[in-house]
């Protein structure tokens, strides 16, 4: 058996041909050898009877004659086909499972309303990911990125590949109608009479002497399909698409479409993507060559060769079909069982399912319904009639054939009328025949259904699967008459797609496809920062789970590959983890050196001053780590941090009220708003007077020096000796503790750095990375921020500052893109580790709600990495009160706790706060194992992958395995990095039996 199938180009003519060797005298699809020449007959589409070897080929075309991205020809039958998206459905409720279930029906109900049968077409097919295309358009949205960073996707594209990651397709073929109009009604969805068809003469035949030797010759003719046909056809095919829109489906494309052909034809090998394998000029319109294959038809199995375009050398694919022969007489709607997501999700190996059904319209449906409770009853009859007593099997199926003529009486419902078969492929029988007994084995026992191999009809079976009309199979018993809701019970678009998902609005692309991040079951998840902005959708990503659960790697890998594409990156790195990444990309196994430490602390690293010098010294030239317990006094003053005075005024409040505590503060309120009042009013006027000598707005604001809370403190304690000095004793008693609480603020860890006479703001950060750390920062242990010692207040209220100047750090201006020349926001990034210490207080909470709604418009995302999610629910809760979209996109949720812990999750998921499944999933998940609700408000399981061990090495935040991990020198070029799956052995191993994790 040979086949070539050919695809018209030019003039979008669409010709298959299957031809044998002429030697050959085998039936179609019975096999033969190939050969290297062979004659076609003409294609004019008639059939012959005859002996003639010419009459044999052209029996043996497949008839395509034409498709683009709407409509296709096949034969004198007219198809539209429309691929519908994946939908995860791991943490449904069962009120979502059952909307789920009753879609695929709804949307076929709509294609039944005429009064002809529709033929249709499911396919669950499996399309391995083309890797090195997302890594080289992921590489083209950067905004800056680094050699490195180009490799590192590159790098990954390899992995994905190597592993064979395959994305679920699932597509559904419509038959709109015939070009030809035929006795007998036919099928459609349309009427008979409004079909679109070729008056006679439109077809036209082999054009000229040289096409007609070249038809000759080739035995492909060329086909002219009248344009306005083509047109009305495309009309139909959306009015089709319209009726189908609850499904979301979107319309299948030519290039699609010739992939869906090649499918079946490739078993377990890759299908080479367009363009086709080669073009030829067939008389004055050009013909591709779509597929060139070769196979034996075995009993029970199809033998498919295929030849590597480059190196000549055979590839051999064995594949065989099995059909639902016998399903339970009655089965409870479940997820777990649900036979489409059954074979997606819990077998092991790909497989393929092909479902040809006709839906039948009421009245049809209901007459055949009557016919088979009537055959039915008279079987009952006579064999109550001969003496026999009916078996409880006949008595059972009448009452069920009953309950179905009721059931279409009281609803005026169609039918459908179905057969499904599974097809797997593997490199050798050995193995397919083990594939073959396991799934037969699942099905019946997991089931209940029973899968049966035909032997003689495996060619035909792999033909059906070919989009267009099917061959005639003789295997009609296993059709099923059952109502159109099987379908969706079976969950065919159940998968585990997350992550970045771009989208079409208005004819313009919203996102991209961002860095690998983990797996959900056997589908790659994705995720970038800025695909949320990019899709209109909040500024914030969340990052929550328990000490040891795996937060921080993903935290650390996000912040690696985000600072290497080109995103400017700030970091709020209290606990040093961010910084000691660094360290390690830039210097090595160093970073265990005793001394180096020390060096870190003075901030002398890299320099002639230090003895430790980078091994990476690009990495390092781009990366900043600033220590601002060393730093100078004054680098957090309310005046200094905040956009403007007023906005400085509000944010001295808060850092004031957070020093002190709530009960303090109070008691010091009325002193230190007088101070402030008559602060700024001195401000004020230096502003006023300075325009009025002349000066412009922005000029005088730049040369009057801000308030400062050293001049508020200097107020108070001014006013306190005035009460003194002139014997007011009712003022002295209220200024008194006012000037000792505030004097000390002054002395105190944390809060000195809001103090100074002159204060200077930090350096703007320019760099990729800057890492701003708190060296001993010793985190609140309780979440209520009452409960807090003194000294956990000050420590909180210092990171809350941090974090106020980390926001108006990153909202810079426009900038040139140094790939494009275009003027543009640099995309930036917030890291906030510790996050739950600023959102504890409601102040808190909303310098994190200004920073996620600026995020947006400023291109800014703040990423949220904490083990408390409570807050940030109510800052989600809050957005949605006032009528706003919620402003963090995605969040990755990693191991609670406790059920307590995990319920509070829960709402940041979009699940209820009581959620069995959800609640139960977070404390059982596994050390860099999470749960992720992405941008589409999907949720499922995600296993993070670092994919490097060198990435292992640096996020490695465990500090009984990192010495061990980073004691070997990353290679500077990623291309020389290794793959975890490669590396020979784990050196934390050796030291410790656990793994790195926080």
């Amino acid at each position: 058996m040979f086949m070539l199938i050919l695809l018209g180009g030019a003039a979008a003519f669409f010709v298959v041909a299957m031809i044998m060797a002429a030697s050959s005298s085998k039936k179609q699809g019975q096999g033969g050898g190939k050969s290297s020449s062979a004659s076609r007959s003409k294609p004019s589409g008639s059939s012959s009877s005859g002996s003639s070897s010419a009459s044999r080929r052209e029996d043996l075309r497949l008839p395509y004659r034409y498709a683009d991205d709407m409509i296709f020809v096949h034969g004198d039958s007219v198809w539209t086909g429309i691929v519908l998206p994946n939908a995860i459905d791991e943490y449904l409720n069962a009120g979502e499972l059952q909307a789920m279930a009753e879609g695929p029906a709804r949307g076929l109900l709509n294609l039944a309303r005429g009064d002809r049968n529709v033929e249709c077409h499911y396919r669950k097919v499996y399309q391995p990911i083309t890797a090195l295309t997302w890594a080289e358009e992921l590489n083209a949205v950067a905004w800056e990125p680094t050699e490195n960073y180009k490799a590192y996707n590159l790098r990954k594209a390899e992995y994905q590949e190597r592993i064979g990651a395959k994305r679920e397709r699932n597509i559904l073929l419509v038959k709109l109608g015939s070009l030809k109009r035929t006795s007998g009604g036919g099928s459609g969805v349309v009427s008979q009479d409004d079909e679109p068809f070729d008056e006679p003469g439109l077809l036209q035949g082999v054009r000229g002497t040289a096409d007609q030797a070249a038809a000759t010759a080739t035995g492909v003719a060329d086909e002219h399909l009248s344009p306005y046909v083509i047109a009305e056809w495309a009309q139909v095919a959306g009015e089709v698409h319209e009726s189908l829109e609850g499904l979301k489906g979107s319309p299948l494309t030519r290039e699609e479409l010739v992939w869906l052909i090649r499918k079946p034809l490739h078993g377990d090998l890759p299908v080479p993507p367009e363009p086709v394998l080669g073009s030829r000029a067939w008389g004055p319109n050009q013909f591709d060559l779509v597929v060139d294959f070769s196979g034996e038809n075995r009993k029970t199995h199809i033998v498919l060769h295929q030849y590597d375009e480059v190196t000549g050398e055979q590839q051999t694919s064995y594949t065989t079909t099995l059909v639902a022969a016998n399903w339970p007489a009655e089965t409870r709607f479940r997820q777990s069982t649900a036979w489409a997501r059954y074979a997606a999700q819990h077998v092991d190996f790909p497989v393929e399912i092909d479902m040809r059904f006709t839906l039948i319209p009421y009245l049809r449906f209901k007459d055949r319904a009557d016919k088979i409770r009537g055959n039915l009853v008279d079987e009952m009859n006579d064999m109550a009639n001969s003496g026999r007593t009916p078996d409880t099997k006949l008595g059972s199926q009448v009452t069920r054939a009953q309950e179905l003529v009721d059931d279409i009486e009281e609803h005026k419902m169609p039918g459908m009328e179905a057969q499904i078969r599974f097809t797997i492929s593997a490199p050798d029988v050995k193995e397919l025949e083990r594939r073959r007994r396991i799934l037969e084995m699942q099905f019946k026992q997991d089931l209940k259904v029973t899968l049966l191999r035909p032997t003689r009809q495996q060619w035909r079976l792999l033909q059906s699967q070919l989009p267009g009309d099917a061959p005639k199979l003789p295997i009609a018993p296993y059709l099923r008459l059952q109502e159109v809701e099987q379908l969706g019970a079976g969950l065919p678009t159940a998968g585990t797609e997350l992550g970045d998902n771009p989208e079409q609005r208005s004819g313009k692309r919203l996102g991209w496809v961002g860095n690998l991040v983990g797996w959900a079951g056997k589908m790659p998840v994705h995720y970038s920062l800025h695909v949320g902005p990019a899709r209109n959708d909040g500024g914030g990503l969340a990052i929550v789970g328990a000490s040891g659960g795996g937060k921080s790697s993903l935290a650390l890998q996000k912040f690696y590959e985000e600072s290497e594409s080109g995103v400017r990156c700030l970091v709020i790195d209290p606990k040093t983890d961010f910084a000691q990444l660094c360290y390690y990309l830039a210097f090595g196994s160093q970073v265990n050196d005793p001394a180096f430490a020390a060096d870190a602390e003075s901030g002398v690293l890299g320099t002639p001053a230090s003895h430790f010098q980078p091994v990476n010294p690009e990495f390092w030239a781009e990366t900043e780590v600033v220590d601002l317990l060393k730093g100078q006094a004054g680098v957090l003053d309310p005046w200094v941090i905040a956009r403007d005075v007023p906005a400085g005024r509000l944010l001295a409040e808060s850092m004031l009220r957070g020093f002190l505590g709530d009960e303090d503060y109070q008691r010091v309120r009325l002193p230190v708003i007088e101070a402030m009042a008559t602060v700024i009013g001195r401000y004020n006027s230096a502003i006023r007077q300075a325009v009025e000598q002349g000066h412009t707005a922005r000029d005088a604001e730049l040369a009057v020096p801000r308030p400062t809370l050293w001049q508020v403190v200097d107020e108070v304690v001014a006013a306190y000796d005035h009460a003194v000095a002139s014997g007011d004793r009712e003022a002295q008693k209220d200024l008194k503790l006012a000037q000792m609480l505030l004097t000390e603020l002054r002395t105190l860890p944390y809060a000195r750095l809001s103090f100074a006479e002159h204060p200077q703001p930090l350096s703007s950060m320019r760099k990729r990375r800057t890492v701003i750390t708190l060296r001993g920062f010793q985190s609140p242990a309780a979440s209520d921020p009452r409960n807090w010692n003194p000294a956990e207040r000050l420590a909180a209220t210092a990171l809350m500052a941090v974090v106020e100047l980390g926001s108006q750090m990153l909202d810079v201006g426009y900038e040139k893109n140094p790939v494009t020349g275009e003027v543009g926001l640099r995309p930036k990034a917030l890291f906030v580790d510790e996050a739950y210490v600023v959102t504890a207080t409601e102040s808190g909470r909303d310098l994190m709600r200004r920073a996620l709604k600026q995020g947006r418009s400023y291109l800014a995302v703040t990423v949220l990495i904490t083990q408390q999610a409570i807050d940030l629910v109510q800052i989600e809760d809050s957005e949605a009160r006032s009528g706003g979209a919620n402003q963090i996109h995605t969040v990755f949720a990693f191991k609670q706790k406790s059920a307590q812990e995990a319920s509070l999750v829960a709402p940041l998921l979009g699940r209820p706060e009581n959620d069995p499944k959800v609640i139960a999933a977070l404390q059982e998940l596994r050390t860099g194992v999470c749960l992720q609700r992405d941008a589409d408000k999907r949720v499922g399981t995600v296993a993070v992958d670092l994919v490097f061990q060198e990435i292992l090495a640096a996020t490695d935040t465990n500090g009984t395995t990192r010495p061990a991990r980073q004691g070997i020198n990353p290679p500077v070029s990623v291309w020389d990095w290794t793959f975890l799956q490669e590396a020979e052995e784990d050196p934390a191993r050796t030291a410790a039996p656990a793994t790195a994790a926080a």
